[in-house]
């Protein structure tokens, strides 16, 4: 039992403590205002108290701010019977009746069995450009009524838009027993097209093969598709079933010249949707550019496209068409190509892949001086991650092959690539200041200093090629929420001072793809760093809050503060790493780069390959590992585990490849057998018989995955050590490579 004294230091112990959690509590309430009653209702729901949930929601709904307001009146949809959730699912449609609403409401008309209300709640949506999952509610809500609008609406969602995941899914639960039947026909002696909505699913079966990748099972459906749509006009013709037909084409025959020549003939039709014209022409491109003789008729018809484009997406897409069709050509024309469309340039980052392909090209060929002549076709109109690359690697390839080189004009792009804004994509920028013997200082300078009124533009750096075209405007809802920005920080704010920081993620995002800078870079931060402190080293929210900073770091006209680069490289099992670290004799700097680049610090990802974990390790690798390490039964989703392993591996790489930070990490991606054949196939291309310059042998690397993956980790590496060790990170680009 406790002593008189103890009790009492308890009592005021937990006295003090309750008030303190009270007087916070009143201050946050006071603090929000309104909008305080929706956080606490969340809380009690938490608590398992609808009813004082549901007070506490009755007077959000009608004082707080928007967003507040909002979430709260949709909480109260999902509370009370039926009728009094029917009733408020309609009260809240009249309040906001966007189509982010409308989804919300007909999900629950249709639980309910209410799919009169869901078909008229959605009598005016586009199924063109809508969320697919509101168009599916909807086509769901017409089946079950048996409406005469359900084949016409079918038709049109999977005809006017690209088929997406929801498609599939409706088709698979949807698709007409009698459709093979219908198609067959009874007698087997072929396709019965007696009505619209067999010629419908049959165009939504050609589109569903092309989805799936059956392209030689579509391009068997292609001459019927002809038929139905252009000769005898059974069912409308959409441009996205020109651009299925196009892929057919392109990938399921061989019979490029001929099928080139239908489309050029298509593109030359009066249609009253020019885009029809346009995709045409596409596909005739395309097809023309499969033959090594009609590469030329392919250029034109690109250029053709170019003014046949209704908007900057269309003639992005066309261009980069053009360009690449150039590169098959030659580098050169591929050069001349930039110099006479390169002012076009739309969406600046839209063409960072073909300026990926071109350099490694560029070096494979021996064309080493094209890439000044690149560099002055695109200073100020290509992205600035693909700016400062080309400055970079004009100045390093004039600095290692021209003999008399003038050393200012080198130091110039130098100092171009070191100036340059890409974001958070800073491999150049540092390659280039550890060129110019950047010290520490000066580091400082161009990072945060120098920021000041310039922009960064979030330049896409995948290394992925287009895939077939798309209309880009598409799925843009046309009915979205509004933007209140202020309301909307507000509430994700709440969200953390509240403690309800599950809600955070997902906000944020419904937030983010309405519009990227509807919430500040200062607001991220703060529910990016309450996300990683959530985190208990088991969940996903260490790689949710880097997400959230990643992708809104990376906007243009963002400037990036220090806070806002520690949280893009956070220190995330720090005792785990550096006892792994110290172990194996491994830069601790390198193991969180490693880490973040394979995983997002996520510990229990699993790759589509089969990939584990922190390090992403392969079962067979582990395997290894744990039997030269004596480790008996391990877990991969343990992060200690994993770490070690990773880090032991990386160890091994690094000690078979002569001790090279880069090389390893080459290895670590791809394997090491492939980096040795990788290093034999460079040094023939970069003349070398000696040591391989590192930062150039990247640059020839065949698969633009790997490259990318070698510029982040490396970078990564280098911020890591100028953010928490003030070392000066052209110091470890210079170890690593």
């Amino acid at each position: 039992m406790f002593s008189s004294a103890k009790k009492t230091i308890l009592t005021l112990a937990f006295f003090s403590l309750f008030t303190a959690c009270s007087q916070e509590k009143v201050s946050l309430n006071k603090f929000y205002g309104a909008d305080a009653n929706y956080f606490n209702g969340m809380l009690a729901l938490r608590e398992n108290n609808s009813e004082a949930a549901q007070k506490y929601f009755f007077r959000s709904a009608k004082k707080a701010s928007y967003w507040a307001a909002r979430k709260s009146m949709k909480q109260l949809c999902l509370m009370g019977d039926i009728q009094e959730r029917i009733k408020r699912c309609s009260d809240y449609l009249r309040e906001y009746n966007d189509d982010d609403a409308k989804l919300f409401v007909c999900r629950e008309f249709l639980a309910d069995k209410e799919y009169a209300r869901a078909i008229e709640a959605t009598v005016d949506i586009d199924l063109a450009v809508c969320d697919n999952n509101l168009a599916a509610l909807r086509l769901q809500a017409l089946d079950k009524k048996k409406d005469s609008r359900f084949d016409k609406s079918v038709f049109d969602w999977f005809t006017l838009r690209r088929v997406s995941d929801v498609h599939y899914e409706f088709y698979k639960q949807n698709a007409r027993d009698e459709l093979e039947e219908a198609i067959a026909g009874a007698d087997g002696s072929g396709p019965q097209f007696s009505d619209f909505a067999v010629n419908s699913e049959f165009a939504i079966q050609f589109r569903i093969a092309i989805y799936r990748g059956n392209y030689n099972a579509a391009y068997e459906m292609y001459e019927q598709i002809r038929a139905l749509t252009i000769e005898h006009k059974k069912i409308p013709l959409t441009w996205q079933l020109v651009a299925d037909m196009g892929r057919a084409c392109v990938y399921g025959n061989n019979e490029d010249i001929k099928n080139a020549k239908y489309f050029e003939e298509l593109a030359g039709g009066d249609w009253n949707d020019k885009r029809i014209n346009y995709y045409a022409m596409i596909y005739s491109g395309l097809l023309y550019n499969k033959n090594d003789n009609y590469r030329r008729r392919a250029l034109k018809q690109f250029e053709a496209a170019l003014v046949l484009a209704a908007d900057e997406n269309e003639r992005d897409q066309a261009l980069w068409y053009y360009l690449q069709s150039c590169l098959k050509i030659s580098t050169e024309e591929a050069v001349a190509g930039l110099q006479k469309y390169a002012a076009s340039f739309g969406q600046k980052d839209y063409f960072d892949d073909f300026f990926d392909s071109l350099s490694v090209l560029l070096f494979s060929g021996g064309k080493w001086n094209l890439f000044e002549k690149v560099l002055s076709a695109i200073d100020g109109r290509a992205s600035q991650a693909t700016l400062s690359k080309y400055a970079y690697l004009t100045a390093r390839v004039m600095e290692s092959q021209t003999e008399g080189a003038d050393k200012k004009k080198i130091d110039g792009y130098y100092r171009l690539a070191a100036q340059t804004d890409p974001g958070t994509f800073v491999y150049y920028k540092l390659l280039a200041a550890k060129a110019l013997g950047f010290q520490t200082a000066d580091i400082d300078k161009m990072f945060f200093a120098a920021n000041d009124g310039k922009t960064g533009n979030g330049a896409r750096t995948d290394g992925k090629t287009k895939s077939a075209p798309q209309n880009a405007n598409e799925g843009k809802a046309k009915n979205a929420p509004p933007l209140e920005p202020q309301s909307a920080r507000k509430l994700l704010l709440g969200y953390a001072d509240f403690g309800l920081g599950e809600l955070i993620y997902d906000d944020w995002k419904f937030f983010f793809d309405i519009d990227k800078k509807m919430i500040d870079l200062a607001t991220v931060e703060r529910l990016s760093e309450f996300l990683r402190n959530m985190a208990n080293g088991q969940n996903d929210y260490y790689s949710k809050s880097l997400r959230m900073i990643s992708r809104s770091a990376n906007i243009d006209g963002i400037q990036i503060s220090r806070k806002a680069f520690e949280l893009l490289y956070p220190q995330n099992f720090l005792q785990e790493i550096r006892a792994s670290a110290k172990e194996f004799e491994v830069d601790d700097h390198l193991m969180f780069a490693l880490i973040r680049t394979e995983s997002f610090f996520e510990p229990a990802i699993q790759s589509h390959a089969g990939a584990i974990g922190l390090t992403q390790l392969m079962e067979a690798t582990a395997a290894d590992c744990a039997k030269r390490l004596k480790a008996g039964d391990y877990n991969l989703l343990d992060p200690a585990t994993n770490i070690r392993f990773g880090t032991y591996y990386y160890s091994q790489m690094k000690r078979r490849l002569d001790n090279s930070g880069v090389l390893a990490l080459f290895a670590y991606n791809a394997g090491i057998t492939v980096v040795r054949r990788w290093i034999r196939n460079s040094k023939l291309e970069l003349n070398e018989s000696g040591d391989l310059w590192s930062d150039l042998f990247l640059e020839t690397l065949p698969f633009a995955e790997t490259r990318d993956y070698g510029r982040r980790v490396v970078s990564a590496a280098a911020m890591y050590a100028y953010l928490y060790n003030r070392k000066n990170p052209c110091q470890i680009v210079s170890e690593l490579m």
